[in-house]
């Protein structure tokens, strides 16, 4: 049953940041499917964005790049929005950490800035527009990854600032309350980088118990049931095959 067909609000509005590729680009399809209203944030133009333009997605483009860039985007965001159901923060920077010092603190700003202060300042500027209330709450879906709890040494600036927006969600859980619901969900292998060789590939899916990668509509499966319990704030939700417990 898709979100819309367990409820009798229909039309509404949802923002999806990082909506121009993979995950952001397949939740942003699926929820005009349900028939929401989507506003899709997104860096670089795409073919995706080309394709949810034609479907009526209402487009903000910008890139998380500092305070004024992440305030000048939800300025934008908040110019189209009429009636929010729903935030998911999507938009994320993923790489191993640079090699030198100097190099890895520039790496840290700019994740610092995607999965930290982008999504603090989305939420404070737009969580007055949202449509909740204590008996029919909004939703905020802050997307972190397994490894914000299992950090990798070869990742460590990716895996802290995803663990920090990981804590972000959790705090505004409590603030937001009651008339919006904050929730976490954890993506465990979904896809893989140009730089993972066919044998680390391998590893991976050896050390994920259902022995396969996820897909994008994994994600979007557990979005939905978040949305459809009005009964559920502050949960951190694994969507990974089990790749969290090893092999």
């Amino acid at each position: 049953m898709s979100v819309t067909e367990s409820s009798s609000q229909h039309y509404e509005q949802i923002l999806i940041t990082g909506a121009n590729r993979n995950v952001g680009a397949h939740l942003a399809h699926r929820f005009i499917d349900d028939g929401y209203a989507v506003i899709a944030q997104y860096r670089s133009h795409t073919d995706e964005i080309e394709r949810l333009a034609a479907r009526g997605a209402q487009l903000v483009q910008g890139e998380f790049g500092d305070r004024d860039s992440c305030l000048a985007i939800a300025q934008r965001i908040g110019a189209v929005v009429s009636g929010l159901r729903a935030i998911v923060h999507n938009a994320s920077a993923f790489a191993p950490t640079r090699s030198t010092p100097t190099d890895a603190a520039d790496q840290f700003q700019a994740f610092f800035e995607v999965h930290m202060l982008a999504p603090y300042l989305l939420n404070t500027s737009l969580a007055p527009l949202m449509t909740g209330s204590a008996a029919t709450p909004a939703d905020i879906v802050h997307i972190t990854d397994i490894h914000a709890d299992r950090p990798v040494s070869e990742y460590d600036v990716y895996c802290a600032t995803k663990a920090g927006l990981q804590s972000l969600a959790l705090s505004q859980a409590k603030r937001l309350a009651p008339a919006i619901k904050v929730n976490v969900i954890q993506p465990g292998p979904l896809s893989f980088e140009a730089w993972h060789d066919p044998a680390c590939r391998e590893a991976i899916i050896a050390d994920t118990p259902l022995r396969r990668t996820g897909t994008p509509e994994h994600v979007y499966r557990a979005i939905a049931a978040i949305m459809g319990n009005d009964f559920q704030t502050g949960a951190v939700i694994a969507v990974d095959g089990g790749r969290r417990l090893g092999g």
